[in-house]
């Protein structure tokens, strides 16, 4: 088995400096071009020569420099604005999570809105209000009105013949009140 000493440097560089004159190793890249496909190799002190001289925007106007900004953008791919173009295959996809139902596409591609709540929180939310026969925005002075008014109906001394369910409207109205309550602001 051979082994090479790391420390010590090749005798001959691989590379000679691009650099006229010079006959130092070429160790650093640099670009020839805008293309970035072909580049020189310069010594250290060459390639720092090169690079505070180097212009990638040499010999473009103003519009073109703009146009090859707004192209790094996306790493010079085009793209879409959204919702436009091409509707994903969603017929083709499980769809274990629900995300496109979410988003308002069905299973067969096409865009139907979304008609109930998009999470648990807006569900529980939307049906203590409804409960409450409140329409939503609604502040919290307006969530007090309401909760006196209905406390008297579903209380169970002032509902009349059935206690048994007017004490369980009254629970769930008080529940409601307080998940209400801790959610809207003022």
């Amino acid at each position: 088995m051979i082994r090479r000493n790391p420390f010590k440097t090749p005798s001959k560089p691989t590379r000679i400096c691009d650099h006229p004159e010079c006959e130092e190793a070429g160790i650093c890249r640099a670009p020839k071009d805008r293309s970035l496909r072909d580049y020189y190799w310069f010594c250290q002190k060459h390639a720092a020569e090169y690079n505070k001289n180097w212009d990638f925007y040499l010999g473009l106007s103003a519009d073109e420099i703009e146009e090859h900004w707004k192209n790094d953008i996306t790493w010079q791919r085009p793209t879409w604005k959204l919702g436009h173009g091409k509707t994903p295959r969603t017929d083709k996809m499980k769809d274990s999570f629900g995300v496109f139902e979410e988003v308002g596409l069905g299973m067969d591609g096409k865009h139907t809105p979304p008609t109930k709540p998009q999470s648990n929180f807006e569900k529980k939310y939307v049906q203590a209000a409804e409960f409450m026969e409140l329409t939503i925005p609604f502040s919290k002075a307006d969530l007090k009105r309401q909760y006196k008014k209905l406390a008297k109906k579903y209380h169970p001394d002032t509902a009349g013949t059935d206690t048994k369910e007017a004490a369980k409207l009254f629970k769930k109205l008080t529940d409601a009140y307080k998940y209400l309550t801790e959610r809207t602001p003022d």
